[in-house]
């Protein structure tokens, strides 16, 4: 097979990928009530299915850890990993950037002798569902688990917190409660008071209903404008019907009623009513004063240059496919943030390569909401960059956590909204001697890279599916 023609199906199976996200709302609800979208949704169904029983399955997000993984099996017959003391991949990446993976999360325990089957998930594994639970320190935990969909899979992190006025456990995102997942969580030894439901993507809405249904007594808290068959919900719990299937104490932000445990959490919350979308976008971070943690859900990511990814993947894939094929983890991470499978002639990935190793926000989200809607991200990011959010780590919904970054590193992943700071690199590349400057707030993504998530804009803006991108989100980018 040429490289030409392996791109090219490459980069079809990912648009058609990309297209059919979007239309079944999980790329943030855009509308299917248009005739057009409609037309569209069937042919990037059948275009989906046409490419994906011709490629080999691969996963599309995340991980948890950049280190290599050693099993040695406990007393009571569960695996517990450990590793030494100093992560590898930190210390490489820390030549490069002042952004390092803490070395907290290099432990993960399980009991699959607690049960992994869970039935009905919404989507599969459901006979293994696995989950790893991570120590992440400052009595923090993250439990994470394994989300395919179709031949593509990605890792998935509920953040655990101990609150220190009352010792309960507050619950971010929480996944499917299989037997082994409420062991995990059980073992911390402190009640569930509080449950978050931080946004309103699918995969982070879905096995709410499941889990407080193993947890009645827990207070459940949720982000604004829930919508679509997962359950509804307004702005306002005294002004908008709530039918979430489950009992819901408050909605966060949007001058809500605080919640009790704002004692020690600030939240700030991204609240965005598109036009022709099918729905708002939501997505609530949280600063954890006493920790000094950012808690965020899909905002940013941390993504590691490694040869295989996560041990998560073993429970579902063969080990010696994913770890005999180099291209493996690098197909995950770009089908993951919507960049193509472009190889250069040594067989690299360059936008992998650009990506990887640095804070970044996720190039779909670059595309499909900040484009529409800047001037909200920005002051979004605004409020969690002010002097009174000190954090100096980040707990992410996927790929790497926690991460050893704060304020200035987490406001420079959003460099391209800051027209200020972004003309002045861009000025200084023009008069500087130096031809391959770059700007350092913005990973190096090729112009021809952003084509595929361009022409996603482009249809929705031409089939009128969708509120028309008013940002030029792909800023930055290099030219050939």
């Amino acid at each position: 097979m040429s490289s030409k023609f392996r791109i090219r199906k490459q980069c079809l199976m990912l648009s058609s990928l990309c297209l059919l996200l979007i239309v079944t709302q999980l790329a943030h609800g855009l509308s299917l009530e248009d005739p057009n979208m409609k037309q569209l949704a069937g042919q990037s169904r059948r275009l989906f299915l046409d490419t994906v029983t011709s490629t080999t399955a691969s996963a599309v997000a995340a991980s948890n850890l950049g280190v290599s993984t050693a099993f040695m099996i406990n007393d009571d017959g569960e695996n517990t990993n450990n590793l030494g003391p100093v992560n590898s991949l930190a210390a490489q990446a820390a030549e490069t950037s002042s952004i390092i993976i803490s070395d907290s999360a290099q432990a993960y325990t399980t009991k699959p002798s607690a049960g992994r089957f869970y039935f009905p998930a919404l989507t599969p594994p459901f006979a293994n569902r696995a989950t790893f639970k991570y120590d992440l320190g400052r009595n923090a935990w993250a439990l994470e688990q394994l989300l395919t969909f179709a031949n593509v899979t990605a890792t998935i992190r509920c953040t655990v917190i101990q609150l220190e006025t009352t010792g309960g456990l507050w619950v971010h995102s929480p996944q499917w409660p299989t037997g082994e997942f409420c062991a995990l969580l059980d073992e911390i030894g402190a009640p569930v008071e509080h449950v978050v439901l931080p946004c309103n993507a699918f995969e982070h809405k879905a096995p709410m209903q499941a889990f407080t249904e193993k947890y009645p007594n827990a207070n459940v808290w949720i982000s604004p404008g829930q919508f679509g068959p997962l359950g509804s919900c307004g702005k306002s719990l005294a002004k908008d019907s709530c039918q979430m299937g489950y009992r819901v104490d408050g909605i966060l932000g949007l001058d809500n009623p605080l919640p009790p445990w704002s004692n020690e959490f600030d939240m700030a919350t991204l609240y965005l009513e598109i036009p022709k979308n099918a729905g708002p976008v939501s997505e609530v971070s949280f600063f954890h004063r006493p920790t000094k943690t950012l808690v965020a859900t899909d905002s940013v990511i941390y993504v590691p240059k490694r040869k295989s990814p996560p041990e998560l993947f073993s429970t579902y894939f063969d080990r010696d496919t994913i770890e005999e094929d180099p291209t493996f983890w690098p197909r995950t991470v770009l089908q993951a943030i919507f960049l193509p499978l472009r190889q250069d002639d040594n067989g690299n990935y360059p936008s992998y390569e650009v990506i990887s190793d640095r804070l970044v926000r996720a190039p779909i989200l670059r595309a499909l909401v900040d484009a529409r809607a800047p001037n909200e991200v920005r002051e979004w990011i605004a409020q969690q960059t002010t002097p009174s959010w000190d954090f100096d780590r980040i707990l992410t919904s996927h790929f790497e956590s926690p991460i050893s970054a704060g304020p200035t590193e987490y406001k420079a992943a959003f460099g391209y909204l800051d027209d200020k700071e972004y003309m002045k690199v861009e000025k200084e590349k023009l008069t500087s001697t130096n031809t391959g400057k770059v700007n350092a707030n913005l990973p190096a993504i090729q112009c021809q890279d952003w084509e595929l998530l361009d022409s996603i804009n482009q249809v929705v803006a031409k089939s009128n599916a969708g509120a028309p991108a008013t940002f030029d989100f792909q800023r930055g980018c290099i030219s050939e």
